[in-house]
């Protein structure tokens, strides 16, 4: 992903790299936790915001901690994920068609592929949550069916929107393979394997129009997918106990995608191009009560100065943004030059106020209450989230 082109992502891609080469080769935990290494990584030093990110490290540290006899803490933690997805988008915004992601989601799909724009339709936020709704129940059931219907949701979201999260799902819904159903899998390896990724390949070029290699050959996998997939449709899984150690992975991932709600965090919590707004004033959840926020998250910025007057094409940015501390330390690296110095900023976080006479002094974060010591390398919450309400579409 173009993540990993970024300054300091190279040493954990190499890790990273390593650990699944390792795991391709044979499972080892060590590769497992090669793997836990390479995504912990940015997630805790280079703002990394993706939820997928935070999954993998879990599944690479229960792969590390437990392997195959751990497989069902992956299956239930991947449930889970979907679950909260559709708790997350049962708010206001996400059924606006004026400013739903769901929608806005569509609108590249429709463009891409040259399909009618059911923008306005109003049942397409209900049946992402239901699809959702579905996809949970089913790999924690181990129906096979998760498989079509899973490749349907995500393959046009993965050439358009979120180019890897497709991929990533698709070891959760691994899990979720039963031995039968594993046999009846090993039947499709053959041409019916080939004929999948041809005609989807070929279907791929004739909506769009042209050959993009990258999503292409994603395109030719999901089709390939979808043919063995096909061999185990009629074939039930078989559900066991879940043990212990299943159960606290689940309570600890079912705990962090919640924090949303208690204005702890919002990036890799599931909520992803769900329109959730946990802000003060703007708290849009049709079905988790405000008064679970435990602290205001969000640093508003309600005066500020370039250089004695200068920049207020930035003044007017700064004032309409919800912001954050690795926000500002990034705003810190990047905006301090002389000539825009001081920067002086006033506001509130966590329902203080604070001043800060110039923010390219090394002593800035001190000058917030609370602020001092606090850890930059995490990206809790969302970055370029105004702080009007209703917003449209903001991941």
């Amino acid at each position: 992903m173009p993540d990993f082109e970024q300054d300091g992502w190279l040493i954990p891609a190499i890790i990273e790299g390593a650990g699944a080469l390792w795991l391709l080769w044979r499972p080892h935990r060590l590769g497992f936790a090669l793997c836990a290494v390479g995504t912990l990584w940015p997630l805790l030093l280079g703002r990394d915001v993706l939820t997928q990110s935070a999954l993998l490290t879990l599944w690479a540290l229960i792969g590390a901690l437990g392997g195959e006899r751990r497989l069902d803490a992956v299956r239930v933690t991947t449930a889970a994920t979907y679950a909260f997805a559709a708790l997350h988008k049962l708010n206001t915004a996400f059924f606006d068609p004026a400013t739903s992601c769901g929608h806005h989601a569509w609108a590249q799909i429709a463009d891409r592929y040259a399909l009618p724009d059911l923008g306005a339709m109003p049942w397409m936020p209900p049946l992402i949550v239901a699809i959702e709704v579905a996809l949970a129940i089913g790999i924690w059931r181990r129906a096979a069916w998760i498989w079509p219907l899973g490749i349907a949701f995500h393959l046009p979201l993965t050439v358009t929107l979120a180019p890897a999260f497709g991929a990533v799902m698709i070891a959760g819904w691994a899990s979720a393979v039963s031995a039968r159903q594993w046999a009846r899998w090993r039947q499709a390896w053959g041409p019916s394997l080939l004929i999948g990724a041809v005609l989807a390949g070929g279907l791929e070029i004739a909506l769009t129009g042209r050959i993009e290699i990258v999503n292409l050959l994603k395109v030719m996998a999901a089709g390939a997918l979808l043919m063995a997939s096909l061999k185990a449709w009629t074939q039930p899984g078989r559900r066991r106990p879940i043990r212990a150690f299943a159960w606290a992975c689940l309570a600890a991932w079912s705990f962090n995608c919640l924090t949303p709600y208690l204005g702890v965090q919002y990036q890799h919590s599931a909520a992803m191009l769900s329109n959730l707004r946990v802000d003060a004033g703007c708290h849009n959840s049709l079905v988790v009560p405000e008064g679970l926020r435990v602290v205001e998250p969000y640093i508003r910025v309600d005066e500020a100065q370039f250089a004695n007057g200068t920049r207020p094409e930035r003044v007017a940015r700064l004032k309409a943004t919800l912001w954050n501390l690795p926000a500002l330390a990034t705003m810190h690296r990047n905006w301090c030059i002389p000539e825009n110095r001081p920067i002086r900023l006033r506001g509130t976080w966590r329902g203080e106020s604070f001043r800060i006479n110039d923010l390219c002094d090394s002593g800035w974060q001190a000058q917030i209450p609370g602020a001092a010591g606090a850890w930059l390398g995490y990206q809790r919450f969302q970055k370029n989230l105004a702080r009007d309400c209703p917003t449209a579409c903001v991941h």
